[in-house]
């Protein structure tokens, strides 16, 4: 993977993850409420233009966040937490993408009755848990790596504060309503993606950070 065409993926997979969400928050019709409902609602079956969330919130996003772990890998060399830091992202991208084809039946709260039994609902649950446990632990891991490295040092601070960032936005938007707490946590998340995306870009230039390091963390 081309480093330079992974920081460009990297800097996509915000501007597609917001947009697949804002649009298709904004074609649900009444009584949907982004505040009080899950992203996961915007790509059920019931749900109103699905393909807005699941071909661009999430597959859209997913292959770009598996393109961003893939080049990272690459420019940050050896050394278990890369490795591990870089997989990781490649999971959480994996499950985006996943996402995108394993729907939900329904939407709690507002199609009634509403049960998700089926077997893509139930295997969404078990992909959301996952993706959910590597979108939070992949930043603590790669702060260790970028930690070792001289051209990402000064990466590591502010992603060793990614996750509480995170935390914290889910917390504040948590007082409007469970859905405006996915949101903005997702978002938080995700601007730390660009912030990987753009230190790589800088990497790939001349007077950038080297590429790659021979130091092992």
């Amino acid at each position: 993977m081309p480093i330079r065409v992974a920081a460009l993926c990297g800097l996509a997979a915000p501007v597609a993850f917001v947009l697949g969400i804002f649009l298709g928050d904004l074609v649900q019709p009444d009584p949907f409420d982004p505040a009080h409902n899950d992203i996961s609602h915007l790509g059920a079956q019931t749900a109103s233009s699905p393909w807005l969330y699941n071909q661009i919130g999430a597959n859209l996003t997913g292959l770009l966040v598996v393109c961003l772990g893939l080049g990272l890998g690459s420019a940050l060399g050896p050394g278990w937490s890369a490795r591990l830091g870089s997989a990781g992202l490649m999971v959480v991208g994996v499950g985006m993408v996943l996402d995108g084809f394993l729907r939900l039946d329904c939407r709690g709260g507002i199609d009634v009755p509403c049960e998700n039994v089926s077997w893509h609902a139930t295997a969404h649950k078990v992909e959301s848990g996952i993706t959910g446990a590597a979108l939070l632990l992949t930043p603590v891991v790669l702060a260790f790596a970028f930690r070792a490295r001289p051209g990402w040092r000064s990466a590591w601070i502010p992603t060793l504060l990614a996750i509480p960032a995170v935390i914290a936005a889910g917390a504040v938007f948590g007082t409007i309503g469970q859905g405006a707490a996915s949101r903005a946590g997702s978002v938080a998340w995700f601007v730390w993606i660009g912030f990987v995306a753009h230190h790589l870009w800088r990497a790939t230039t001349p007077t950038g950070a080297p590429a790659a390091d021979t130091v092992q963390a």
